[in-house]
């Protein structure tokens, strides 16, 4: 009897298998109202989320947060472009490690460079050359989805340490122990690159601070 791996290994296969990007040209090309982005938001990402039948994958009152907080542009006339869903695509896989003030550092300086509030805006900075959101968005997930296989072989390689270590238990102990000790590795590995991330993102430079108008 061992602690599961082979189930752990199957996961492990199913979510290497469900992590691809939303492609940008299914993100429809006219701008949405705020039911019209969550409920998109939900049936693109519900198969990654942990228990899709309880959490929600984005609210309205998160989105409403985004903007308040400058993690979002803020919608034209209630209403939210291509821009927007993309950032709000990648927001989601940040929330889960990084706070809101860490999201703001790494994507406000982007967002105000590169992202407009209207898809129309999207497709005319397309047309002119410009570099668009959608580039950027493409090229990063590009590059995640060029690395799912040494990701696989990393989290085998903690399945593997986990599978030998506390040989000497007995069987009971062992299971439960093994367990653990691969929920110890990989939560190290974590551990290290979301301190690397909040390294680089302190050396971020941070914007001045805007000067109050005078009355």
């Amino acid at each position: 009897m061992d602690f599961g791996k082979a189930r752990v290994e199957k996961e492990l296969a199913r979510i290497l298998h469900n992590y691809h990007r939303v492609s940008v040209e299914d993100i429809p090309n006219i701008d949405l109202y705020m039911d019209q982005v969550t409920t998109f938001m939900e049936e693109r990402l519900r198969h990654v989320n942990r228990d899709p039948r309880e959490e929600k994958i984005m609210t309205k009152t998160m989105i409403n947060n985004y903007v308040k907080n400058r993690v979002l542009l803020s919608p034209v006339r209630k209403k939210y472009g291509r821009d927007h869903v993309l950032l709000l695509i990648m927001i989601y896989y940040f929330k889960s490690i990084l706070s809101i003030g860490d999201i703001q550092k790494l994507i406000a300086p982007v967002m105000d460079r590169y992202a407009v509030p209207t898809s129309r805006e999207a497709d005319q900075r397309g047309r002119e050359g410009s570099l668009t959101m959608a580039e950027i968005y493409n090229e990063i997930f590009a590059g995640v989805e060029d690395q799912l296989p040494q990701i696989g072989e990393d989290c085998r390689r903690h399945i593997a340490i986990a599978e030998k270590s506390f040989a000497h238990v007995p069987e009971k102990d062992r299971v439960r122990l093994q367990r653990f000790n691969l929920i110890c590795q990989l939560s190290a590995d974590v551990y290290a690159k979301k301190l690397l991330i909040e390294r680089l993102l302190d050396e971020e430079p941070q914007p001045e601070p805007e000067k109050k108008r005078k009355l």
